[in-house]
């Protein structure tokens, strides 16, 4: 039989070595932190500027959580005065902020694919501000990132030829949740990622291929840096084999993955704000 005494002193060491690295999953690191917006921030004329261009949001279901945040901002800030709908017909001569689903989850370039189609079939001439986001599940661990991202961008840099008179902005892949703790630190230290951690990784990459080409160029809206900050301004950082990335903040999350209500309001609210401060025109 073996001495319980030799038994622990030989996984005491391991055990301490995990509570150890625990520190290097998803964790609060103060570290280039995204400026929160304020409604407030916006004056009234800038709100009924917004409120008569007409704009079509192409997105799936963390799309769809955000829009319930703006429900919810609209409902509380009457002067917003945005008139959001779901029919296409209801885009006539006044302002109109449209959305819906495109393409499916999955298919990243499907999902570009849609959206250009919408835009140059019935949506054509018909909006002045037009955008589309991949959900978490488009990009992953098994992505070839830079062709999603070169496919995107090849769509795109067509989209703004063909139609010169859209404002065309870019949005970053949203984040999902990384547990951290003993369990998650014991994977680390048998040389094992969370999967979830090397997910986020890959998004992490494409937003920064995003990021090198849009930010200061383009119009871009960085959900993905506003879901993995917190208030108070510290992020939800991931050490992955030496490589850092992001995660979604466990307080925006309903599942882990999607918006909860705090969430949908923090980034419908940053949305809002984004898109009344876009230029006129290209």
């Amino acid at each position: 039989m073996r001495s319980p005494i030799r038994t622990w002193g030989t996984w005491l060491p391991a055990i301490a070595a995990a509570v150890l690295l625990a520190g290097c999953g998803a964790g609060n690191v103060k570290e280039a932190p995204v400026q929160r917006s304020s409604l407030g921030d916006v004056p009234d004329s800038a709100w009924t500027a917004l409120a008569s261009r007409r704009i079509f949001f192409g997105h799936q279901s963390v799309g769809a959580n955000i829009m319930a945040g703006v429900a919810d901002l609209l409902a509380a800030e009457p002067r917003l005065g945005l008139h959001v709908v779901t029919d296409p017909a209801a885009l006539g001569g006044g302002g109109a902020f449209l959305h819906g689903t495109v393409g499916r989850n999955g298919d990243p370039g499907g999902k570009t694919d849609d959206f250009a189609a919408r835009l140059d079939g019935p949506l054509a001439g018909r909006v002045d501000v037009a955008f589309h986001k991949y959900c978490y599940v488009d990009v992953t661990a098994g992505s070839d990132v830079p062709a999603v991202f070169d496919h995107y961008r090849r769509v795109m840099e067509r989209l703004a030829a063909a139609h010169p008179g859209v404002v065309f902005v870019h949005v970053t892949t949203p984040l999902v949740t990384v547990p951290g703790g003993p369990v998650a630190a014991l994977k680390r230290l048998l040389g094992r990622t969370p999967a979830r951690a090397a997910d986020d990784l890959a998004r992490e990459r494409f937003n920064e291929l995003m990021r090198g080409a849009y930010a200061g160029r383009e119009p871009l809206f960085d959900l993905a840096a506003i879901e993995s900050t917190r208030p108070d301004g510290s992020r939800e950082a991931l050490d992955v084999g030496g490589h850092r990335a992001y995660a979604l903040v466990p307080a925006y999350a309903a599942d882990g993955s999607h918006l909860n209500e705090m969430g949908r309001r923090r980034v419908a609210g940053e949305l809002l704000v984004f898109l009344a401060r876009l230029p006129a025109s290209r």
